[in-house]
């Protein structure tokens, strides 16, 4: 028999929930899935994959583990969990002219996003993430690109 190298493997049945709770410093999630019929289970934590016994690799091979781990950040950050955006920057734009405002940048499944914050409002470039994306990672998005500026922002007047 053999293995279908590119093929993607189909992950089913994800669940996911919380453990060690109770622990400050050692909560993580633990998730389950099945591929081709066989269960895997790991943790979450650190932004990391922790795998149980079998690893993914050991049944289904190493070139499709990175497709599977890929797979498993896309469910937890579905489930609000990790962050979809990758590679993000904010910078001004319009620096001291009447319409100053940042500009941010970012990539969420290969695809990148920009737009600018002016007032509190997004105001996006294209591709509109409405087109890309599903509502709730809009809102998280959105959510998310908010709390960054308001990070930057004390930063910004320690350095004037």
């Amino acid at each position: 028999m053999s293995e279908d190298k590119s093929a993607k493997p189909e992950v089913k049945n994800f669940e996911v929930g919380k453990v060690f709770e109770e622990h400050v410093y050692h909560g993580r999630h633990e998730f389950t899935f099945k591929v081709d019929g066989n269960e895997y289970k790991g943790h979450f934590h650190g932004d990391e994959i922790h795998w149980f016994h079998p690893h993914p690799k050991q049944l289904v091979g190493e070139s499709k583990v990175a497709a599977i781990e890929a797979t498993i950040h896309k469910f937890l950050s579905q489930h609000g969990i990790t962050s979809p955006i990758k590679e993000f920057e904010l910078s001004p734009a319009f620096e001291e002219r009447m319409h100053e405002r940042q500009q941010f940048t970012f990539v969420v499944d290969d695809e990148e996003f920009k737009g600018f914050v002016h007032d509190g409002e997004i105001q996006w470039f294209h591709p509109q993430p409405k087109q890309k994306l599903e509502e709730e990672h809009i809102e998280a998005i959105e959510s998310e690109i908010h709390g960054k500026i308001a990070e930057q922002k004390p930063m910004e007047k320690k350095g004037k």
